[in-house]
């Protein structure tokens, strides 16, 4: 094998490491390092918040991403070779290094989602002006 195959199949499988970590990894890993603690800081703000609904959805949208990344990762894995298999691994690390920012519970749009995932979870409030 010449170089240049070597470099195109590390590149190749970095990109495909970076999409399957952005598309399923860091999806977990924000749900889980991020999701976490905001319900529990909603939990400390609205008392009838359902923190027990929010875990269980946390933790199901966690383990279906790891399951995911761990299947594909393993697949990848077993199919190539030594560089596609550097190249996978460094287009993960490279994926999670770009979205470290998002993993924190004070980022503005992990709110907002959060807000809209959940919604569900907080409780309803009818108005009182609605009798009439």
């Amino acid at each position: 094998m010449d170089i240049f195959s070597l470099a195109l199949r590390f590149l190749c499988a970095a990109a495909a490491g970076f999409l399957v970590m952005s598309l399923f990894g860091v999806q977990a890993l924000v749900a889980l390092c991020s999701s976490i603690p905001l319900a529990k800081r909603r939990k400390k703000q609205e008392p009838d918040f359902d923190l027990s609904m929010a875990l269980g959805r946390i933790v199901r949208h966690t383990v279906v991403g790891f399951l995911c990344m761990a299947g594909i990762s393993l697949l990848v894995i077993w199919v190539t070779e030594a560089p596609g298999t550097f190249g996978y691994l460094f287009g993960m690390i490279l994926s999670v290094l770009k979205n470290l920012s998002r993993m924190t519970p004070n980022d503005r749009r992990n709110q907002r989602r959060f807000d809209k995932r959940f919604a569900d979870c907080y409780p309803a409030y009818e108005d009182e002006d609605d009798d009439f």
